[in-house]
């Protein structure tokens, strides 16, 4: 029962962070709010994602590799779209949704498998995708994303107990029985031939926090959200000024700052503060998505 409160009131808390952002000046900066041109409808999604991924921590830590996993995972929530009706590429997004989702090696060949460590993950939690596109038709079009993820995940290691000792010890701490705290970022696009199906790809990479401290943690997060708002900043700017170039500007930069920042956070979980090695995953999904 205590554990079932803490999640409930961590997905709260998480809604309420969605929303916040939802209000940011660098949101409502892309477009005048009195504007005429612009049109903001919001659709009901649901979203089916599956993909490869490789699991990792920092090369030196364990004496074992991991066997590769398969992912899927449902995302449920609404879409967001602005259009400017004079600029056909004066286009913002928004997906904010419920996750829940699997990343396994049980769906790989034993022959694929080898040797290597298996492991199975059950996440649960919330996400927000943000990004600009191209409105190409009605009905139809192309837009360049980043998103935010976090959650709850319960992890098994199969075979750890046959392992080496340190390899065994490191492992136990992720797969105690115990939920796990998680935060992911992904980069993709979707592009929407008609409506409601559209279809995309994205890279997205997971950290895995072994143990969750606050005080570091919100340090992290402090200069890690002064970077982004940064390059938020600037990137609108652009948007604003060449709807044309925008999207790709700000995928590319905001991209390379995600990547950069979990990097990292390798080798220490709330990088700059020496802290544990987090274990880390790094998928590649393909998605098809229904925005009603």
């Amino acid at each position: 029962m205590k554990l079932f409160i803490y999640i409930i009131s961590g997905i709260l808390f998480l809604h309420f962070i969605s929303n916040a952002q939802d209000k940011s000046e660098f949101w409502n900066e892309y477009y005048e709010t009195d504007s005429m041109a612009v049109l903001s409808d919001e659709y009901p999604t649901i979203e089916l994602n599956y993909g490869l991924g490789i699991p990792r921590f920092r090369n030196d830590y364990i004496d074992k590799s991991f066997a590769d996993v398969s992912g899927a995972d449902i995302k449920l929530g609404f879409t967001k779209k602005k259009i400017d009706l004079y600029n056909q590429f004066a286009m913002s997004y928004k997906f904010t949704y419920f996750l829940l989702g699997t990343v396994t090696s049980d769906w790989n060949s034993d022959v694929k498998n080898g040797n290597n460590l298996q492991s199975n993950v059950w996440r649960i939690g919330l996400g927000l995708s943000r990004g600009y596109g191209y409105n190409i038709s009605e009905g139809s079009y192309f837009v360049l994303f980043n998103t935010g993820n976090t959650f709850w995940s319960k992890i098994n290691f199969k075979d750890k107990n046959n392992q080496s000792a340190l390899t065994n010890n490191e492992l136990k701490i992720y797969d105690d029985g115990k939920l796990r705290f998680c935060q992911s970022f992904e980069s993709g696009f979707k592009y929407q031939p008609f409506y409601p199906i559209s279809v995309g790809a994205s890279y997205e990479r997971i950290i895995v926090y072994p143990r969750f401290m606050t005080w570091y943690w919100l340090g992290n997060q402090a200069l890690t959200s002064l970077g982004q708002s940064s390059i938020e900043y600037f990137t609108h700017k652009i948007a604003k000024a060449s709807p044309g170039a925008g999207p790709i500007v700000h995928f590319i930069l905001i991209t390379a700052y995600n990547w950069g920042s979990y990097e990292l956070r390798k080798k220490n979980m709330d990088w700059p503060f020496n802290t544990a090695t987090p274990l880390m995953y790094d998928n590649w999904k393909f998605g098809l998505t229904f925005a009603f």
